[in-house]
């Protein structure tokens, strides 16, 4: 690594200095922040319009692009000779070269970027408000890899804790799930308990916008003593999982509540009973559900505050998880409101990679609903939902399956999303998500076996969302393109049981009971698809579905037309 030509301190005051003379550079206000900005980021690049919505979300595209040249022109003024090896940019990205910056100070020494504050650069405040919280409840923070000074475990200093975190700004809900106790028995193991929190702990840490309070932070004294108002401010913790184990007669019970830390109000509660074996040989089916009832709670808990709140009123991570739920109930009006959530926390918060990727999924199960009225519009805005989250925060998984998904469900572009899903799987072998669109994607190319293959992977990792009945319908389709109809149809009546608006599901339904020679079942299903669908078509489908084009595409649609939906 070549020798440091500038030295930045991040935790406290914020300064960027010369190395060699020790003088510190006049930077303030939006020339700081943006400096900041590049330095957090991992490789020390970000893109310009990821810093205009940071920096100047108020000042439309053009005063934005030119206030960000006016600020970079000033920074290169102001580094004077030293900006020629440090600082570098072209039409879209801006970058530091961090193996020329050395960076000073430790998280004791004060808060991250203290007192930098710009006018106006809502993004940026909402970035800030976000970084810190996470280094003062010990998550995982793309500042860190940069930051070498910082401890492994940090030590919540006096400003910090102080400092009531913002529940307007943070968009991902943070959950604690305290090691479990037990009531006096001789039978438990006292250290049972706590293995089992563990084990979910680590399982729903893998749900894509929710952050898991690490298993050794909710293991601590002070994590434990905290009542919940400390637990809210001083850690961030939004939601708390706390449980008592009683073993009887061989039998071994779990009782836990969910518990909204911020309000303190009992968000749902559950018994959970099985055999002491089945605990004791942590039987993954038990650990499953129990994760699956957490998870659940949370959206339970996010659409509770929807329904006694404002909008205006509502924290981020509550409108976001709120806005989850209702996209997959799958009923137009849920699914409008679902949309306009969204948008808000845009309003509320600034760019986020999240929000952003979620909307384009939404515009792809709009679009799989035949709801589009201005289709390739609405393709099109999918395409620039992708395109912000990738922008906002481009090591985002979630983010980078929905790119797969947009480019080959409406894109039609296979090759494009076969590269971006083996690049996610990768990097993240658990990513359940990416392994059910990788595998539809060789459904749709004929490729049945791999398609089963895949998205089998998929439901034995089983992703935490409200998307049960999605990934059903999935695995379905995968089953119809290897032929096996029976489990096609299996899968289609477990994703109408989930959610009967779901018209995938129905279509996967027809489609299995023709290849079963049920035919007179296929067009009752039709006709009931057609009362709950009154203007769906053929021609719907064709236009709509990435597989028209393909030959499994036109054996659905003919079998869809054998049964009773119209040509047109």
């Amino acid at each position: 690594m070549a020798d440091a030509s500038v030295f930045i301190r991040m935790y406290g005051t914020f300064t960027c200095s010369d190395s060699e003379t020790g003088d510190v550079f006049p930077l303030t206000g939006k020339t700081a922040a943006m400096v900041a900005l590049l330095a957090s980021a991992p490789n020390g690049r970000r893109t310009r319009s990821w810093l205009q919505d940071m920096l100047w979300p108020r000042s439309g595209w053009q005063h934005g692009r030119a206030s960000l040249r006016q600020s970079l022109a000033g920074l290169k003024r102001t580094l004077g000779p030293k900006h020629v090896s440090i600082l570098g940019a072209n039409n879209q990205e801006i970058w530091l070269n961090l193996d020329l910056v050395s960076f000073v100070g430790s998280p004791h020494e004060g808060v991250l970027l203290e007192g930098l504050n710009p006018a106006g650069a809502d993004g940026f405040e909402a970035w800030l408000k976000d970084q810190r919280r996470r280094i003062v409840a010990g998550l995982d923070s793309d500042i860190r890899s940069n930051f070498r000074t910082l401890p492994a475990s940090p030590v919540p200093q006096p400003e910090a804790a102080s400092e009531k975190v913002q529940r307007f700004t943070k968009l991902r809900p943070a959950i604690a799930i305290l090691p479990f106790s037990h009531a006096t028995s001789d039978q438990i193991d006292p250290v049972f308990g706590d293995m089992i929190a563990g084990d979910l702990s680590r399982m729903i840490a893998r749900a894509h916008g929710i952050d898991v309070i690490s298993h050794l932070s909710c293991r601590s004294t002070g994590f434990l003593n905290a009542d919940l108002e400390r637990l809210n401010t001083l850690y961030g913790v939004d939601y708390v999982a706390t449980g008592f184990l009683r073993d009887a007669r061989g039998q071994m019970t779990l009782d836990i509540e969910f518990t909204d830390s911020a309000s303190g109000m009992i968000v749902n509660t559950k018994r959970f009973s099985r055999s002491s074996k089945d605990w004791l040989r942590g039987s993954a089916d038990i650990l499953q559900e129990i994760a699956n009832y957490i998870v659940d709670s949370l959206f339970k808990g996010a659409l509770r505050d929807i329904r006694t709140k404002n909008t205006e009123d509502v924290a981020s991570h509550s409108l976001l998880m709120s806005a989850i739920a209702l996209m997959h109930r799958q009923d137009l009006a849920s699914v409008l409101r679902s949309h306009k959530f969204l948008e808000s926390i845009l309003d509320q918060r600034g760019p986020s990679s999240l929000a952003y990727a979620w909307l384009a999924q939404w515009y792809v199960l709009f679009l799989a609903q035949g709801w589009g009225t201005n289709i390739e519009d609405e393709k099109l805005a999918a395409r620039d939902m992708v395109s912000r989250a990738l922008e906002s925060d481009p090591d985002c998984s979630f983010s980078q399956v929905m790119d797969g998904v947009v480019s080959y469900q409406l894109e039609r572009d296979y090759e494009g999303a076969s590269v971006t899903f083996e690049k996610v799987l990768a990097e993240n072998e658990n990513n359940a998500v990416a392994w059910y669109w990788k595998g539809i994607k060789y459904a749709f190319e004929g490729d049945g076996q791999q398609a089963i293959a895949y998205t089998d992977c998929g439901r034995r990792l089983t992703p935490l969302d409200p998307g049960g009945y999605l990934y059903k319908n999935l695995s379905a389709t995968a089953h119809l393109s290897g032929r096996n109809f029976q489990s096609a149809l299996d899968l289609a009546n477990e994703s109408l049981s989930l959610n009967r608006h779901h018209a995938s599901a129905i279509r996967a339904k027809i489609i299995a009971l023709n290849g079963l020679n049920r035919f007179d079942s296929a067009r009752a299903t039709a006709r009931e698809m057609l009362q709950m669908y009154p203007k769906y078509t053929i021609e719907n489908y064709l236009s709509a579905h990435p597989a028209a084009e393909l030959e499994i595409g036109q054996e659905w649609a003919q079998a869809l037309e054998s049964s009773g939906i119209p040509r047109r």
